[in-house]
């Protein structure tokens, strides 16, 4: 599961996902406006799966993990902003759970990819299943997808 993770990520970062100009207000992030850096969301961190993505990410110094607050975890509200704001969301949560986060994408947000670790996704036809060792073809669908 780590390694399709990984791959979806790499895979997405190959195609330049998320990267914003220097001269971005869509970002809260200082970093984020000025270097060009992705912001990451896992949602579900504090999980099994989530703080094993976020270990494997932590050392990365080109993308910007940002995190929800330990009281805000179950805050909707706070999680939608969050899952907006991002550049490429994670999400480790249980299917009904990422079905309902997915569905909090804004309709005008044409930029965020979803990587989905659960399985309720996996087969639908707008998500691309994630192992890029599949075929060249597979690569290049995750490269150009938005739903992973």
């Amino acid at each position: 599961m780590m390694k399709l993770l990984v791959s979806a990520l790499v895979a997405a970062s190959a195609s330049g996902f998320g990267v914003r100009s220097p001269i971005s207000t869509a970002s809260s992030s200082t970093s984020t406006a000025l270097f060009g850096k992705p912001k990451v969301f896992i949602d579900g961190e504090a999980g099994t799966t989530g703080l094993q993505v976020r270990d494997r990410l932590a050392s990365r110094d080109d993308l910007e993990i940002i995190s929800i607050a330990d009281d805000l975890r179950k805050d909707e509200g706070e999680r939608k902003k969050l899952i907006n704001e991002a550049d490429v969301v994670i999400l480790c949560l249980p299917d009904a759970a990422s079905e309902q986060a997915a569905s909090w994408v804004e309709a005008d947000n044409d930029r965020t990819v979803l990587i989905d670790a659960s399985t309720a996704f996996r087969v639908a036809d707008d998500w691309v299943y994630g192992f890029p060792e599949l075929s060249k073809e597979q690569r290049e669908a995750l490269q150009n997808s938005k739903r992973i």
